[in-house]
C-alpha cells in the first residue's frame, strides 16, 4: 500500500474589515430630517420641529419656532438617526420678543438618553444672542442626539431654528470570504503553510484585509 500526495483543495478564511457607506464628506445641516422632542409643548402649537424646519423665520406667529411652556430645567433634543462627527451648531433665537430667555442655554452632544439625553457632553453655553440672530458655536464632537437645555431655572425655552453641521460617522462592515485553490505543496507540514500563508499576506494590497487563516485541514487523498 503506498499513499501519494496529490494536490489538494486548500480552504483559506479571509476576514475583510472595512468602512463602507460614507456619505458625503461635505459638511451639511444633518439635524433636517431628524426626529424632535421637548419637555413641554406652548399652546399645543410651536413642536420642536419647526426648529429644524430649515427656516430661519425668528418671528414667533410665523409658526417656525418651537416652544416649551415656562419649564424647570426647559429643554429640546433632536435624533439625528445616526451617529455624526459634528463640527458645529448654529442656534437662530426669537426676533420680535424675549430675546434673554435663551441666555445659558447649553448645547449637549452625545449618545446617550439618560435624563433625556440632558446628561450627555456638553459643547457650549449660549451667554447671549441678539434678537432674530444666528450663533454659530463650534464643537467637533461626535453623537446621535443634540439638546438644548435652559438649567436650573424656569423659563420657557424658543428656538426659531437649530443648524447642526457634520459628517457621518464611517459605517463599519466586517465579511467573511472563503477561498479554494489546488495545490501540489506537502500542505500537512505546518512550515509549508505558513509559507503559502505569508505570500498571501505579503501579495495582499487591500488594508481592509484583518486576517487569513485556514478554516479547513487539507485533506491528503490516498491510493492503495
Amino acid at each position: 500500500m503506498e499513499n501519494s500526495q496529490r494536490p489538494m483543495l486548500l480552504f483559506l478564511g479571509i476576514c475583510i474589515f472595512s468602512l463602507q457607506w460614507i456619505l458625503t464628506h461635505e459638511e451639511v445641516n444633518v439635524a433636517l430630517g431628524g426626529i424632535t422632542t421637548q419637555s413641554s409643548l406652548y399652546l399645543n402649537y410651536y413642536p420642536g420641529y419647526f426648529a429644524i424646519d430649515g427656516n430661519r423665520d425668528s418671528y414667533f406667529n410665523s409658526y417656525s419656532c418651537s416652544c416649551t411652556n415656562s419649564d424647570y430645567n426647559p429643554w429640546w433634543r433632536v435624533d439625528l438617526l445616526a451617529m455624526y462627527d459634528i463640527s458645529s451648531v448654529i442656534i437662530t433665537n426669537r426676533g420680535d420678543c424675549c430675546p434673554k430667555r435663551i441666555n445659558g442655554a447649553e448645547i449637549r452632544i452625545g449618545n446617550s438618553l439618560v435624563n433625556n439625553g440632558n446628561n450627555n457632553p456638553r459643547c457650549d453655553v449660549i451667554s447671549s444672542i441678539p434678537a432674530g440672530a444666528s450663533a454659530n458655536y463650534t464643537c467637533k464632537m461626535r453623537g446621535r442626539y443634540v439638546n438644548i437645555i435652559i438649567p436650573n431655572v424656569s423659563q420657557f425655552l424658543t428656538l426659531c431654528e437649530v443648524e447642526v453641521y457634520g459628517v457621518p460617522v464611517p459605517v463599519t462592515k466586517r465579511a467573511f470570504l472563503r477561498l479554494k485553490f489546488n495545490s501540489s505543496e506537502d500542505l500537512m507540514n505546518p512550515t509549508v503553510r505558513d509559507k503559502v500563508l505569508q505570500k498571501m499576506i505579503s501579495a495582499n494590497v487591500q488594508p481592509s484585509v484583518l486576517h487569513i487563516r485556514w478554516t479547513k485541514e487539507p485533506e491528503v487523498e490516498t491510493e492503495t
